[in-house]
């Protein structure tokens, strides 16, 4: 978990759905967004050490008590990312790998010429917007750089965008509810932070709806697999019961965004089970 593996591993599962979306097989693009995911978060955790003490106590004194050992790990991934990804996608594909990093940067760095907030992960509204942003470019268009560059793949690679856009910003904010103090000493806003759980909890729902909505229509018009929305439905629900569950059970909020990262996995599983089922199918 402290060394963003986890995540990494997640992030291997939703660019496979991605692509499936797309109609494009696996390609290098799961080691493209291993590899710079591991990297950016760790980059994002060492920038961050005084801010996430409050947050994250046991995490942030492990990685101070190892900054040289974060720094190479996160150095070397995204070297290793952005090799892959000139190797496989030219500069088209290692724009885009470095879009997220970029991003990364101004998200976390004091380096915005605006007096009010030099770091877009202190705009309210627009910390969630960057963030998700930037992952839905990285999953959904990295595999059209190093495995199909044809247009007949856009309309779905662009769903897969949209899609991922939303599952990402549902990720942020179920994170935020974790760091309300935190972010509250810290002058962070955030929809928690602003608007409160409860509220929250109710604009998180209305996204969910929006996800099917959108995987629905798309595969109504052909853009992406008919199976799609039946193979992601388990997802959306999983990612609803963690946001019910935020202030309806015993569990920890911690546990909750741990097991919240994981829907990537979950995806994963059901798309495996969807593209193999049609294939099964006589025509």
């Amino acid at each position: 978990m402290h060394s963003s593996v986890f995540l990494g591993i997640a992030t291997i599962g939703e660019i496979y759905v991605a692509s499936s979306l797309a109609g494009i097989g696996p390609n290098a693009a799961l080691v493209v967004g291993f590899l710079i995911t591991v990297g950016i978060y760790n980059f994002d955790k060492l920038a961050d050490l005084d801010a996430d003490e409050t947050n994250y106590a046991g995490r942030t004194a492990f990685i101070a008590a190892h900054p040289k050992v974060y720094t190479a790990l996160s150095a070397l991934a995204i070297v290793g990312a952005l090799g892959v990804a000139i190797y496989r996608g030219g500069l088209y594909g290692l724009g885009l790998t470095l879009f997220p990093g970029v991003v990364a940067v101004f998200y976390s760095l004091p380096l915005l010429p605006i007096p009010s907030a030099d770091r877009l992960k202190d705009i309210f509204l627009v910390n969630t917007a960057t963030v998700a942003l930037a992952w839905a470019v990285l999953v959904a268009f990295v595999p059209l750089a190093v495995a199909a560059t044809e247009p007949r793949y856009i309309a779905g690679a662009t769903v897969a965008a949209g899609w991922f856009f939303l599952r990402s910003a549902i990720s942020v904010e179920v994170h935020n509810v974790r760091d309300v103090a935190g972010d509250k000493e810290n002058g962070v806003a955030t929809l928690p932070t602003v608007v409160g759980v409860r509220r929250t909890q109710l604009l998180l729902y209305a996204m969910e709806l929006l996800s099917l909505g959108l995987l629905a229509g798309s595969a109504w018009l052909g853009y992406v697999p008919r199976w799609a929305p039946i193979a992601l439905l388990p997802a959306i629900g999983y990612s609803a019961w963690i946001t019910y569950a935020l202030t309806n059970t015993d569990r920890s909020v911690e546990r909750l965004c741990t097991l919240r990262d994981g829907e990537g996995v979950l995806m994963f599983l059901g798309v495996v089970a969807a593209v193999h089922g049609a294939s099964l199918v006589p025509v």
